[in-house]
């Protein structure tokens, strides 16, 4: 049998026996995978929650997964690479802290905005309010000049009467 060279991470040589497979067992498995891929099931419908969940769930394994593979590249791999996670992971809490300010940011800009169109609104109600009045009165004003009007007249005629039975 053939021999491959392997080196591992201590420097040191190792041999390994070179696996030859059979073009029999080959075209075995290959035959055996294949039904398996063709029959398969009819998937049932699921909510959107438990399709929600269950892609949270795939995310939060492939974080626990990529971390594992992490922390193992930290552990084989040279210093000089904990010292580029390490940074990376610097990095990432100052995108997280930057990405807070920024919503803490954009909730007080949207809570000043809020409330200077409370106080615009507050503001054309007052104005509103005083127009009506003004309009109110303005009805008022003219309505006692009205009746004053009325009252002179029917003065004057009364006075044309009293005039009118005195030369009688």
């Amino acid at each position: 049998m053939d021999k491959n060279v392997a080196v591992n991470a201590d420097g040191q040589e190792l041999e390994q026996p070179l696996v030859t497979v059979d073009e029999d067992q080959k075209q075995e498995t290959s035959q055996e995978e294949k039904p398996a891929e063709e029959v398969k099931p009819k998937a049932k419908r699921t909510s959107k929650k438990a399709t929600i969940v269950s892609e949270e769930e795939k995310t939060e394994q492939e974080d626990v997964v990529s971390e594992i593979q992490e922390e193992q590249t930290a552990e084989v791999g040279e210093p000089e690479t904990d010292s580029k996670t390490k940074k990376n992971k610097k990095m990432k809490e100052k995108d997280k802290k930057q990405l807070a300010e920024k919503k803490e940011k954009l909730k007080k800009k949207k809570a000043a905005a809020k409330k200077k169109e409370k106080a615009k609104d507050k503001k054309k109600e007052k104005a509103k309010k005083a127009r009506l009045k003004a309009k109110a009165k303005k009805k008022e004003k003219a309505k006692k000049a009205k009746e004053k009007a009325k009252a002179k007249k029917i003065a004057k005629k009364k006075a044309k009467r009293a005039k009118s039975k005195k030369k009688k």
